[in-house]
């Protein structure tokens, strides 16, 4: 990159930063209303994004965690799919890497990381040290977007005002406040995605932005998936082909439904093993973070061990200790 193409970039984060900590420290719910209203999707760019998420995390307590992973989506795909991408990090952690997961309850179907991790009995309520205490004991802590963190909260008056997709729903992805150095983000769309692949290369991350060919915003076993793999040489395209790996035909009633109870029930029974099917796509998932959590390991390799992790019952007794855990 250019001396004075990065110099841009670099003023175009320091503005948007500057924009959204005046916001969230001193202004109306117009004001805010009106800034949802300029900052479209749809005409921002990764390091703007990156200016604005910066100054939303920075309002959190909580200690950035050295080498910790994060997978999420944005949701927004129009699929009833189980909860992967939570799932997937189960399996990470259960390879023996630090995963902070971070999310939230569903604001209409009830089918939200959080609510997940509700059905399971996890306990959300915990400060600095129990944040460490688990990732000693784990590898693993799901953090509660609105327990740690305020600028959500502040803005929903206004989100409310516009009532539209806003770039907020683009930022919940993108704050953990933990910062992790490994990012998979999944995006409904290919706008998206090179937004998300952009703000990682802004902020020095590495790891994949990945958008399904079938419009999911996870990896699909139904179609092809584009990941952008950012890394300290800059973004390469890859394309996931999942005939190529899966040993079952995918079918919509292994991995979709429209009950969270039974969407709940079938992540369980995917991570337990119980449903092949299942854990083949939770292995799918699981692998794009293992890869850049691993160098050693390309997709094929880290789709392998992730499902030989779940088949060998590793990821479920994972699962209980995590839940267990006091």
């Amino acid at each position: 990159m250019l001396r004075g193409e990065r110099k841009v970039k670099d003023d175009r984060m320091s503005s948007a930063y500057a924009r959204m900590k005046k916001l969230l420290e001193n202004s109306s719910d117009q004001e805010k209303a009106n800034f949802l209203r300029e900052a479209i999707p749809e005409l921002i760019d990764g390091y703007e994004i990156s200016g604005y998420s910066r100054a939303v995390r920075e309002r959190s307590f909580l200690p950035r965690i050295s080498g910790a992973i994060d997978i999420v989506g944005t949701g927004g795909d129009g699929r009833n799919t189980i909860n992967v991408s939570t799932a997937a990090s189960v399996v990470v952690s259960a390879m023996g890497h630090t995963v902070i997961k971070h999310g939230n309850f569903g604001s209409s179907n009830h089918k939200g990381s959080a609510d997940f991790m509700k059905y399971l009995g996890y306990n959300f309520n915990f400060n600095e040290d129990g944040l460490r205490d688990r990732i000693r004991a784990l590898n693993f802590a799901f953090l509660l977007a609105p327990l740690h963190n305020d600028s959500f909260a502040k803005f929903a008056a206004a989100r409310k005002i516009v009532a539209r997709k806003t770039v907020f729903n683009y930022l919940g992805p993108i704050t953990n406040p933990a910062e992790p150095e490994t990012v998979v983000l999944g995006a409904a769309d290919t706008n998206i995605q090179k937004i998300y692949a952009e703000f990682m290369q802004a902020e020095g991350k590495t790891g994949y932005s990945l958008h399904a060919d079938d419009g999911m915003d996870e990896v699909s076993p139904f179609s092809g998936t584009v990941l952008l793999h950012v890394h300290s040489g800059g973004i390469r395209k890859i394309t996931i082909e999942p005939e190529k790996l899966l040993s079952t035909s995918p079918d919509e009633r292994h991995i979709e439904s429209p009950d969270p109870e039974k969407s709940f029930a079938m992540t369980v029974q995917g991570l337990s093993g119980q449903s092949r099917a299942t854990a083949e796509f939770i292995a799918l998932n699981a692998a794009p973070a293992l890869a850049a959590a691993r160098c050693e390991y390309n997709l094929v390799d880290a789709y392998s061990r992730a499902l030989e992790c779940i088949l060998s019952g590793a990821a479920y007794a994972h699962l209980r200790r995590i839940v267990e855990f006091a």
